[in-house]
């Protein structure tokens, strides 16, 4: 049987985005939980949360593939942030770091798990609010107005297997691809296929992971 190893990780966190930055904060015992930024929470009882800090998707992503973020929510910007950090903490390099990439794209595959993707609030604030009808939702609105407010690509950005697609296009993974949809086992399933993958044969290397449950 083929032997398995780690090579590098990825971690997104709020505590950190990074292996590093995650571990040095850890230790040194910092706390991730504070008030929400992502939106006013002022009406709600409960204010606090655990936010991942601020970053700019279109650090992690190659100058070509930039238009492409358009399309991604926020679980699918996490998923290629937390890509990248675990390629640059194993000393991989993939098409998306160089033209010549010391990997084989064919023999390379990626395994993540995600379930329902949350749609942003500011996205979807729009279009609810024409299709209101006093304080309740009308079907019909929805279907005659309110849509008209989304993106004609709106769906692309929330279909669990877009983290894995876009994470395999940035680095020109060609090998076998999975995506996960079993709630919080979906991080261990996925670690678990890519052992499998790469133990059977099918594939030298595979990228492994999943978003937690909110």
């Amino acid at each position: 049987m083929r032997r398995v190893v780690v090579t590098g990780l990825g971690v997104i966190s709020p505590i950190g985005i990074g292996a590093k930055a995650f571990w040095d904060n850890l230790i040194a015992g910092k706390c991730g939980i504070r008030r929400i930024e992502a939106f006013d929470p002022a009406a709600f009882p409960s204010q606090l949360a655990g936010e991942v800090p601020a970053y700019k998707i279109g650090d992690y992503v190659p100058k070509s593939y930039r238009k492409a973020t358009k399309v991604m929510a926020r679980d699918i910007e996490l998923a290629v942030v937390a890509a990248d950090d675990a390629f640059k903490d194993s000393g991989l390099k993939s098409k998306a770091y160089t033209d010549q990439p010391n990997i084989t794209p064919g023999r390379f595959g990626c395994n993540i798990g995600a379930g329902l993707i949350s749609t942003d609030l500011n996205e979807l604030t729009s279009a609810m609010h024409v299709a209101r009808e006093g304080n309740r939702l009308d079907l019909q609105k929805w279907g005659r107005e309110g849509m008209s407010q989304l993106t004609p690509l709106w769906l692309l950005k929330y279909l669990p297997n877009m983290l894995a697609c876009h994470v395999t296009i940035i680095h020109e993974l060609k090998g076998p691809s999975n995506t996960l949809t079993c709630a919080e086992a979906s991080s261990h399933l996925a670690i678990g296929e890519a052992f499998r993958t790469i133990q059977r044969g099918d594939a030298d290397l595979a990228i492994c992971g999943a978003r937690n449950p909110r």
